[in-house]
């Protein structure tokens, strides 16, 4: 017995042992295939710099997203890639491809439930593809090839589920398949040889065709006309056989319904009572339980760019973790099943107690802005009590955070500096404590100010009918992407709220209120709030954006150590811009764009 249970044990150790083999070489593939592809389309290292070593799913991989260490994401669109697409496509685990906008050469190959089975999303877009265009992937729910160079048929195309599908500005020919037909005519305009519904019949595009050539019949046509006979012929045959078939198919599902029937019948009669009495009791229990039920079936999500393949339902069964809570809501970090993170922002009822169409245009609106320093929208839902927003999620947290974990404070630099701005920094330096955290660098201190001032300076030049405002320009709303690049987040939510004066942000810790405010121009603790905006009865406005901003610029330029010379000049400088955007009267105030040159000047 006991070598029987030696025995048992080391077959499992056997597998375990070639489980996990088998699982790091297929995470090793991911890596060499990943390097491949960069190889080919990035030989210079200019835009995928972050692709070094052996492990993709370190996180550091820009465009990278992985699920249980697999690759299942990449996204890599307007990036200025060469070369072929082939690698990417033995990622067995990869569920979105998006490369849309770049410049990517070479073929598609054939595409099966073998080597891609879990591809969801497949978007080539605008680039330079040749070849032709074969894939049954039943999984694949988005296909978007739009403006390349394929050419051939579309009849190798087997796709039963997609619902979002263009291979318009092509070189395709032939007919359109059954299958396909049920997309419009602009999803396959820009292919002169491609004919039959939603396009013009083939047989118009045949007698044009005759019209403009005027061939005489050749041996070769008659005997197609020949062949095309004799297929009629057997087409008829194999009609009536399937004809056959389909009725004895028809008289078995008959039999089987009539059983079902009377089964359902003999049932319903013996359980009407006792079923009516309980629903009855159900009733009286719970008398709102059918209106919840009707507001659960109202509730949906609203998808733009980007966020196509997401799903309510899927949202509310994904993995998630809090990130922060505010007055507005609170936001969550949320693992999908195929493994995309995203961050959903769940508002206060209290806050956005209503269900109005002004915000789902607000929503429309925030779903179309698409800039690298703005953070994208990908859906939300309203639906009574309830409103979801879906945003990209950024790993490396938000400025508030870096801020916070930066304990290191100007106490050697108030001897050096002007009077006036010391005097302005005592209120820091008060309360600044001496922990020993993370330190920003000057340098990435300019660049996060530079890159919420181009996402400010954006929002505020989009075209719409009214100016757009964020009107919640803090600390917390300014994110930080994989390359340390600052986006703004949360913008043109905060004009919804009930309260919007009592939400507007004061500064977290109190620790600038009384210097930066000095270096501002007043003394009164408004925290980001713009003094137009005390008295409860002014809207934001951009002017109101620009002052928050201005003391967002504060609070990062005076929470730096003077290292050198150098960097004292350009501390100066910077609170004079800050100085400025917190000018009294909002006429004064400089624009979000004009900041952006300014800012320019020292980086």
């Amino acid at each position: 017995m006991p070598s029987h249970n030696m025995y048992f044990i080391l077959v499992f150790f056997f597998f375990l042992v070639v489980t996990t083999a088998h699982e790091h070489a297929l995470r090793g593939r991911d890596a060499h295939l990943l390097l491949s592809f960069k190889a080919s389309a990035d030989p210079c290292n200019a835009v995928l710099r972050s692709w070094e070593g052996h492990d993709p799913c370190s996180g550091s991989w820009i465009g990278v997203t992985c699920y249980r260490r697999r690759v299942v994401s990449l996204r890599l669109d307007h990036s200025s890639l060469t070369g072929s697409v082939t690698p990417l496509f033995g990622l067995t685990r990869l569920r979105v491809l998006s490369l849309r906008r770049n410049a990517l050469t070479g073929s598609l190959p054939h595409l099966t439930t073998l080597n891609n089975p879990r591809l969801r999303r497949l978007s080539l877009s605008h680039n330079k593809l040749r070849g032709t265009l074969n894939v049954s992937l039943p999984s694949l729910a988005s296909l978007r090839v739009e403006h390349n160079q394929l050419s051939g048929g579309v009849e190798g195309l087997r796709l039963p589920n997609v619902s979002d599908f263009n291979v318009s500005s092509n070189q395709l020919s032939g007919k359109v398949t059954d299958l396909l037909s049920k997309f419009p005519a602009s999803a396959f305009e820009g292919n002169q040889g491609l004919c039959g519904s939603p396009l013009p019949g083939c047989g118009e595009v045949s007698r044009l065709s005759d019209d403009t050539t005027a061939v005489s019949p050749s041996p070769a046509s008659l005997q197609s006309a020949t062949d095309s006979s004799s297929s009629r012929s057997s087409t008829k045959v194999g009609f009536t056989a399937l004809l056959a078939i389909g009725i004895s198919d028809l008289l078995v599902i008959a039999i089987g319904l009539v059983v079902i029937v009377g089964m359902y019948l003999w049932l319903r009669k013996k359980l009407i009572t006792s079923l009516n009495g309980a629903a009855a009791s159900i009733r009286e229990l719970e008398p709102d339980k059918l209106q919840r039920e009707e507001k659960e079936k109202g509730r949906s999500l609203i998808c733009f760019e980007g966020g196509e393949d997401l799903r309510l339902d899927c949202l509310l069964k994904a993995s998630a973790e809090v990130l922060g809570k505010g007055i507005s809501g609170s936001t969550y970090r949320a693992v999908l099943e195929d493994g995309i993170i995203v961050a959903v922002k769940r508002l206060s009822a209290v806050q956005f107690p209503s269900h109005c169409k002004a915000f789902d245009r607000q929503m429309h609106l925030i779903g179309r802005v698409r800039h690298p320093r703005v953070v994208s929208l990908r859906a939300y839902c309203n639906a009574h009590e309830e409103k979801l927003l879906v945003y990209d999620f950024m790993p490396n947290g938000s400025l508030l955070s870096l801020l916070q974990s930066n304990s290191k404070f100007l106490r050697t630099a108030k001897g050096r500096l002007q009077p006036a701005i010391a005097r302005s920094l005592d209120g820091c330096l008060s309360c600044a404590g001496g922990g020993s955290g993370r330190t920003l660098d000057w340098m990435s201190r300019k660049q996060i100010l530079m890159g919420a001032a181009e996402g400010l300076a954006f929002i505020h030049a989009f075209p719409a009918r009214s100016p757009l405002v964020h009107a919640n320009i803090k600390p917390s709303n300014i994110l930080i992407d994989e390359q340390g690049n600052a986006c703004i987040a949360e913008w043109g939510i905060m004009r919804f709220a009930s309260n919007f004066h009592q939400a507007m942000p004061h500064y977290p810790s109190g620790c600038l209120s009384d210097g930066a405010m000095f270096a501002a121009g007043t003394t009164t603790r408004l925290g980001y709030r713009a003094p137009e905006l005390v008295n409860g009865k002014e809207q934001p406005t951009q002017e109101s954006d620009v002052y928050s901003f201005g003391m967002v610029l504060l609070e990062v330029v005076t929470d730096k150590e003077i290292d050198d010379a150098e960097s004292e000049g350009e501390v100066m400088g910077m609170v004079k811009i800050g100085m400025m955007c917190t000018a009294e009267r909002p006429e004064e105030r400089p624009k979000a764009n004009q900041v952006v040159r300014m800012l320019s000047d020292f980086l």
